[in-house]
C-alpha cells in the first residue's frame, strides 16, 4: 500500500500550485523516465461513441489523457470493485470503470437526458446490463436516500461545481468507500481556501440548479489544495497522492485542450479512507 502523502508534500504542491509560472502542472515532479508516459492508443480510441454523446469537452487529447490519469494510473482499484460515479454525464467514465475490471457501477448524473445517452451507448456496447444502473437525479438527494454501499467512488469534473464539499465528502463517507478519486479545478493558493463563483444552468457542462440556488444562477468553489486536504481529513479521508499530470504533458507535448492542467488549476488527486 503506498504511503499517504505528508502534509509538508501538499504543502509543496499547494505552494507549487499557487505560483504564476506557466506550464507547471499541479504536484511535484514527474519520477517516471522521460517518454514512459507516451499515449499511443487512448481509451476513447477504443470506444469513439462517446465523441459524439456529450456536447462537454469531448476532446481526444484531453479525454484520453484524463483516463490516462484516472484510470491507468490507479488500476489497482477497479478489479472487482462496486463503483459509484457522481455526476456520471453521458456514462463516459463508468464504462472505463467496467472496462478496468469493475464489478459493477452506480451512475448518478442530475440531466434525464444523459443518463439516457449512458444506458443506450452502454447497451450498444453489449455491456451486461447487471453491471450497471444510472439513476437521474440530483446527486446530494440521492446520495441521501440511496446510500449505495460500494468500494470506490468517482467525483470527477463536479466538485468545483457546487459549493456543498462538506456534504459532498460526508455522502461520500456514508458509502462506505475505501478510494476516491477525484479530478476537479482548483485555486491555485497555499492556504486552505475555497475561491467562490456563479454559474448558469443552462449549459450542459455546469451546474444544475438545486433548493439552494437562485434563478438560474449556483454558487460554486474551487479549493486549494490544502482546502482539498482538509475537507478530506475532517470526513476521515486522506490524500494518497496526486496523478502525474506532469509527466503526461511531458511525453505528449502536442496534446491540445489541457491547459487547465497544464497550469495547474486543474488536478486529479487518489484517495482513501484513513
Amino acid at each position: 500500500m503506498p504511503p499517504l502523502w505528508s502534509r509538508r508534500a501538499l504543502t509543496r504542491a499547494s505552494a507549487s500550485a499557487g505560483r504564476a509560472a506557466p506550464d507547471r502542472p499541479a504536484g511535484p515532479p514527474s519520477a517516471a523516465p522521460a517518454g514512459s508516459r507516451r499515449l499511443a492508443a487512448g481509451f476513447f480510441e477504443r470506444f469513439p461513441a462517446f465523441y459524439d454523446t456529450s456536447e462537454t469537452s469531448s476532446f481526444p487529447w484531453r479525454l484520453n489523457l484524463r483516463h490516462e490519469a484516472i484510470f491507468t494510473e490507479h488500476d489497482d482499484l477497479f478489479p472487482g470493485a462496486r463503483v459509484l460515479d457522481i455526476a456520471s454525464h453521458d456514462g463516459r467514465w463508468s464504462m472505463a470503470a467496467l472496462e478496468a475490471g469493475a464489478a459493477s457501477v452506480i451512475g448518478v448524473e442530475a440531466r434525464p437526458e444523459l443518463v439516457d445517452r449512458a444506458v443506450d451507448t452502454l447497451r450498444r456496447l453489449d455491456v451486461d446490463e447487471a453491471r450497471f444502473r444510472f439513476v437521474a437525479g440530483d446527486a446530494f438527494e440521492v446520495l441521501a436516500r440511496e446510500e449505495p454501499q460500494v468500494d470506490v467512488v468517482l467525483c470527477l469534473g463536479f466538485l468545483y461545481h457546487t459549493l456543498r464539499h462538506n456534504e459532498l465528502f460526508t455522502r461520500i463517507r456514508r458509502t462506505g468507500a475505501r478510494h476516491l478519486l477525484l479530478d476537479t479545478e482548483i485555486h491555485r493558493g497555499t492556504e486552505p481556501v475555497v475561491r467562490l463563483a456563479d454559474e448558469h444552468v443552462d449549459r450542459q457542462g455546469n451546474a444544475v440548479a438545486d433548493e439552494f440556488s437562485y434563478g438560474d444562477t449556483v454558487l460554486t468553489g474551487r479549493p486549494t489544495l490544502a482546502a482539498l486536504d482538509l475537507l478530506a481529513r475532517t470526513q476521515g479521508f486522506a490524500v494518497e497522492r496526486l496523478s502525474d499530470w506532469d509527466g503526461l504533458l511531458r511525453d505528449n507535448p502536442e496534446a491540445d485542450q489541457v491547459r487547465d492542467y497544464r497550469i495547474g488549476r486543474r488536478a486529479t488527486l487518489r484517495l482513501r479512507r484513513a
